[in-house]
């Protein structure tokens, strides 16, 4: 589906115009925040803290056909029209205007946000400091002669910093519980152990550093190893995707990037196979396949390896090369 931008009528090089004269002062950056949730009125307070100013738009929509008003937007990634890639990519084919969007931890989203147009991402729940911070420096990389460095005070912001989450270490957790007693743990081909009770998955003992999307596809395929999940199953149960609406590319995409990303941490992308035109499963990377993991081939001694191109030791030979 392709969503259209209104053109903008002004731009941040227009505004500037006001600076021209002598003595002139910068306005106020005018900042739409694009966003449902309950607590947009906390980030329209923080953002007024500054004297800026801020207008709230509800939906995909209304951001495009009212962001030509504005100098920032801070965009949510869960609207209920239009996902914030698209609102994103269609602002990006018109204009240039700072976009700084409120993404999950997921690293993955947060590279396919900037990837189509965002020019920064915070994650949920924010610190009002880093907000203001990112807003200011975001800012002066696009109008420095509208809003330069010395222009920003230090203002205080109300009530003490929002704290973090700290992560407990991994030794630290459930130390008088074997591992594999901890929850329903499991286990593929003796090598991929899954723990839900610590959302945690260990590869030949070795954590993985597994986003939360990442771990709950990793979880979901190894539920069931050797079955075929399809995208529309992958995107209802992991992206809680609208049941029985059809997937779109963009949705699809996701997906791609997810698998590839994790495939990458698995170490071997022969962990998740790809059926084409149906959906992936989680197979488990038979002998031949764990040798080329190491760097060695059945066919080759390891003197062999030095001159033999690595690039042709990824493909495994196949019954008529062999013979």
């Amino acid at each position: 589906m392709h969503f259209e931008a209104r053109r903008p009528h002004h731009s941040l090089a227009r505004n500037a115009e006001h600076l021209a004269s002598p003595g002139a002062t910068a306005p106020g950056a005018r900042i739409l925040i694009a966003s449902d949730c309950p607590a947009v009125e906390t980030v329209r307070q923080d953002v007024m803290r500054q004297n800026y100013s801020a207008s709230v738009a509800t939906s995909g929509r209304a951001v495009l056909e009212t962001f030509a008003s504005y100098d920032l937007i801070l965009l949510d990634t869960d609207l209920p029209d239009l996902d914030g890639v698209s609102v994103s990519r269609a602002i990006r084919q018109i204009s240039t205007i700072p976009i700084i969007a409120f993404a999950s931890a997921d690293e993955t989203d947060q590279v396919l946000l900037l990837e189509t147009g965002c020019d920064d991402c915070i994650e949920r729940p924010y610190r009002a400091r880093d907000l203001i911070a990112r807003i200011k420096a975001v800012l002066r990389r696009a109008a420095p002669e509208r809003f330069p460095a010395l222009d920003y005070p230090a203002a205080d912001l109300a009530g003490p910093p929002r704290p973090r989450a700290v992560p407990q270490p991994v030794e630290a957790r459930h130390d008088a519980v074997p591992y594999e007693d901890q929850g329903n743990v499991v286990s593929v081909g003796n090598r991929l152990v899954i723990n839900p009770a610590l959302r945690e998955a260990r590869l030949d003992g070795r954590v993985l550093n597994l986003t939360r999307k990442e771990y709950d596809l990793l979880e979901l395929l190894a539920s069931a190893p050797g079955r075929i999940f399809n995208r529309t199953e992958l995107m209802t149960k992991i992206w809680e995707y609208p049941a029985g609406k059809r997937i779109n590319a963009q949705a699809s995409r996701t997906i791609d990037t997810h698998v590839s990303s994790l495939r990458g941490k698995l170490s071997h992308r022969d962990w998740i196979a790809n059926v084409r035109g149906v959906g992936f499963r989680l197979d488990v990377p038979g002998p031949r396949r764990a040798d080329r993991e190491r760097g060695v081939h059945p066919r080759l001694s390891p003197t062999d390896l030095d001159e033999w191109p690595r690039r042709r030791l990824v493909r495994p030979l196949d019954a008529t090369e062999s013979a």
